[in-house]
């Protein structure tokens, strides 16, 4: 019986050893692999003066070209990527370093091209899987660029005989958009209130928005409420509004209130008392020399961007 329990024990040990080796062995494997995948998910793909772009990188691009409404090949993603690196290598000679608040207007002003609110293309961007890092290091270089060429190019500049030509092309007086007369309205709440009141607070921005028919009756309503603010009228042309905000006036009737909105301040909102053709035409008449310089700019940009690109290391793999 003794020299049975010995074999058992024996038979034992060296089955637990058998099962320790494969499980080493499944570990080496697995851990090889998974270098393996690694390696693979990243590869380098191209270099810019012995800057690396790889195929994550590439897959990025695409992505953010086809939210950008853009050309999204992987020959169209890989020259934009190369411009990118061209760019911020020229810009760094310059010490040119865009802020976040510089990166936040590059933004703006795509999404003012493509007619969306900034907030959407974001938006649009996150859902695509584009990372904040990339669309950043890609609006950052193109302000940048932006921002030397305007400082090499001081001189450009657009004449009042090239302006007031535009303006007539664009229908004179009516190009000078539509004219808001707005008052600001701001239920004031504090930033660590507790749910209770802030749910309160939309109520009455809620109850506000359904009282308020007309200007007139409305602003002595709204004056006449405790911890309540509505500022002085203002005047705004739908040229000086960006898309978001002009499309919202357009949608509220005149009299009436905007949806509220949670601000840092509170809940805010705009009454529109009134919205016409605009009078003054010196907001279009900033708005074509600004487009007039834009095209101006974006020649002198490509030419150098080209200039650049012949002298730029530029190596494929």
């Amino acid at each position: 019986m003794m020299m049975d329990h010995t074999v058992l024990h024996i038979t034992w040990t060296r089955h637990m050893h058998m099962i320790r080796a494969v499980i080493a062995a499944l570990t080496l494997l697995i851990s090889v692999a998974g270098g393996a995948g690694l390696a693979f998910a990243q590869a380098i793909i191209a270099t810019v003066n012995n800057e690396p772009i790889t195929n994550i990188d590439l897959e990025q691009r695409i992505k953010l070209l086809r939210v950008l409404r853009k050309p999204a090949t992987s020959e169209a993603a890989m020259d934009s990527l190369v411009d990118d690196h061209v760019k911020l290598d020229e810009t760094k000679k310059y010490a040119v370093k865009p802020t976040d608040s510089d990166i936040n207007r590059e933004i703006a002003r795509v999404a003012g091209i493509m007619k969306i609110d900034p907030n959407a293309l974001v938006s649009e961007l996150e859902r695509a899987g584009v990372s904040t890092d990339h669309f950043k290091a890609h609006f950052s270089a193109d302000f940048a660029f932006g921002l030397l060429v305007q400082a090499l190019n001081k001189g450009i500049e657009a004449s009042e005989t090239e302006v007031r030509a535009e303006l007539e092309k664009e229908g004179g007086k009516a190009a000078a958009g539509v004219e808001y007369s707005v008052r600001q309205i701001i239920l004031p709440v504090a930033a660590n209130a507790p749910p209770a009141t802030v749910e309160a607070r939309a109520h009455l921005a809620e109850q506000i928005r359904a009282r308020f028919t007309d200007c007139s009756a409305g602003v002595p309503m709204v004056q006449g409420m405790d911890d309540a603010v509505i500022k002085n009228p203002i005047s705004r042309t739908s040229l000086q509004l960006g898309e978001g905000l002009k499309q919202m006036l357009d949608k509220t009737p005149t009299g009436h209130v905007t949806p509220p909105q949670r601000t840092g301040e509170g809940f805010e909102m705009l009454a529109l008392c009134s919205k016409g053709t605009a009078k003054d035409d010196s907001s279009a008449r900033e708005a074509i020399a600004q487009k007039i310089l834009a095209v101006r700019y974006a020649s002198e940009e490509a030419r150098l961007l080209k200039e650049l690109r012949s002298y730029a290391v530029i190596q494929k793999r």
